[in-house]
């Protein structure tokens, strides 16, 4: 194992494995949405949907694992920097929460719930918080296992402790970007203090792998044992559905209770996640240079497309409000698919324009 890893950095430049990781965790993000506000409240498709929908969880750790270890790659790693980028984050999270307000009030929401849309909680707040506190760490001298350190802690006091409910609903709000808070019509996606874990992880693992002698070798040992431990954990999962298994179908606040995972969760979704990597690595040497040269554009745009695509899904779900289609499994499949493809082709676009706007 020793000649498996280099006491210097040999293994710079972009990562594609973690970019075909970004891209399926940002297209899953997507399919994700657009069940929960374009199918409306109940979704029930049987065994499939169910299964599906848990499978997908994975697929925002899976951004904030490759975030973790964007973190570590980026030339831009002052705690300036740092700060900077996510303010930035946190600002455009603020243009989501600004278009659901919209979205909200504009369907007849009363205005004090709906103004709880400005204080809500998305991975963009997450990811800001995230890159605020590791600037922080790292003027402060934290190594990357001391980060994980603190994730893991983090982690297990959440774990135990009861949701927090505050008597003032938008403090409550604003406090379910730290921790998980509960009340009426509070809703608190990826409270920082249970998921700050899987970005540290991916910082020490991307630290590693910038030490790579042999990243077919490192793939194929992550390979051999996440994918035995992967199915163990799943079907242990589905049998005593404790933990993120423990509700699956029913209503989208329902469904909204994955996102306060415990630690026992995150351990699966690590697994997860290295399996997922060691999978795109392979894949990545197989296709086509036109295919992995589509994957590094996407990847770059994926803050664009997250966006975008929260711009169609709330304007789709406020406009069916009027015309009240009668929704079919294949109109639902090609309003995802025109979702997904207006969402890249529109984030392209906005990168030439910007690029265009530079060079002159």
């Amino acid at each position: 194992m020793s000649k498996l890893f280099s006491n210097i950095d040999v293994n710079d430049g972009r990562q594609i494995e973690w970019d075909y990781a970004k891209v399926f965790a940002i297209f899953a993000m997507i399919f994700v949405h657009f069940l929960a506000f374009c199918t409306f409240s109940q979704i029930d498709y049987g065994y499939v949907e169910e299964y599906l929908f848990i499978l997908t969880q994975s697929s925002a750790p899976i951004f904030m694992f490759a975030m973790g270890i964007g973190m570590v790659y980026t030339r831009h790693d002052s705690t300036k920097e740092f700060i900077v980028r996510g303010i930035k984050l946190l600002l455009l999270g603020l243009v989501i929460n600004t278009m659901y307000f919209l979205s909200n009030y504009a369907a007849g929401v009363p205005l004090e719930y709906s103004l709880l849309s400005f204080l809500a909680n998305d991975i963009l707040q997450f990811a800001g918080i995230t890159v605020i506190v590791v600037g922080i760490f790292k003027k402060l001298g934290l190594s990357y296992t001391q980060m994980l350190l603190v994730g893991i802690s983090l982690s297990l006091i959440v774990s135990y402790h009861p949701d927090v409910t505050l008597h003032n609903m938008y403090l409550n709000q604003l406090l379910g970007n730290f921790i998980e808070t509960t009340g009426q019509n509070i809703v608190s996606c990826f409270p920082f203090l249970n998921w700050f874990i899987i970005p540290a992880a991916g910082m020490l693992f991307g630290n590693d792998l910038k030490r790579c002698n042999d990243k077919d070798k490192l793939y194929k040992l992550i390979l051999r044992y996440t994918s035995i431990t992967t199915i163990i954990l799943l079907i242990l999962g589905f049998i005593t559905r404790e933990g993120m298994f423990a509700i699956t179908g029913g209503t989208v606040p329902e469904k909204l209770s994955y996102l306060h995972l415990s630690t026992q969760d995150i351990i699966l979704l690590i697994v997860i996640i290295l399996l997922a990597g060691s999978l795109f690595y392979f894949l990545s040497k197989r296709a086509s240079p036109k295919i992995n040269n589509f994957i590094t554009r996407t990847s770059k745009n994926v803050t664009s497309i997250y966006l975008i695509q929260w711009a169609l899904i709330l304007s789709l779900t406020y406009i069916n409000q009027f015309i009240d289609v009668e929704s079919n499994m294949i109109l639902r499949i090609l309003t995802f698919l025109a979702v997904i493809i207006f969402s890249v082709v529109m984030a392209e676009g906005y990168q030439k324009i910007k690029s265009h706007i530079r060079r002159h």
